[in-house]
């Protein structure tokens, strides 16, 4: 990189490279949420879960996942969104999060989406039903997915920290 500052073409170079991220798309009830796919471990068909008794109403369980025991948690509870029964959701996103991986339960894959840092707009406060804490921001994606072209941005670090208790306030 030092050779092409010299030749004064740093400038130029900057402009030309935009800032991407792929995002993995699902669905939760009707609304499009993506997660920056660097935090997705594995997408897989919704497993076994295993019941833990006296933890938090959101937290359904324990999955073994290639020997691994990863918490599950039903994430319309966790987000306050309606229709939060689990049963409609029939796949487990595991990401990877400063607590550990996590499964979220999601009701349908949409797929990976590329979007450019400045596509990003910020939350809506309280339009969209979750919390805006928990949001990195919205997107208005060129193409329908789903019949949906927000896509909400889903900010893990948030979602997920140590010294936690238990997202309740």
């Amino acid at each position: 990189m030092k050779d092409i500052e010299v030749l004064g073409l740093n400038e130029q170079l900057e402009e030309n490279l935009k800032e991407e991220k792929r995002v993995i798309a699902f669905l939760l009830n009707d609304e499009l949420i993506g997660i920056d796919i660097k935090n997705i471990i594995k997408i897989t068909k919704r497993l076994d879960i295993t019941p833990v008794p006296k933890t938090p109403e959101h937290i359904l369980g324990v999955m073994n996942l290639r020997g691994n025991i990863v918490p599950v948690v039903n994430t319309k509870k966790m987000l306050n969104l309606p229709n939060a029964d689990e049963s409609d959701q029939e796949f487990i996103l595991i990401i990877d999060s400063a607590i550990g991986n996590v499964g979220l339960m999601i009701d349908q894959v949409v797929g990976a989406i590329t979007i450019e840092d400045e596509e990003v707009l910020p939350a809506p406060i309280n339009s969209i039903g979750i919390d805006s804490k928990y949001i990195t921001g919205v997107v208005v994606t060129n193409e329908e997915m789903e019949d949906k072209n927000l896509l909400i941005l889903l900010n893990i670090d948030k979602l997920f920290h140590k010294n936690d208790s238990e997202h309740e306030e």
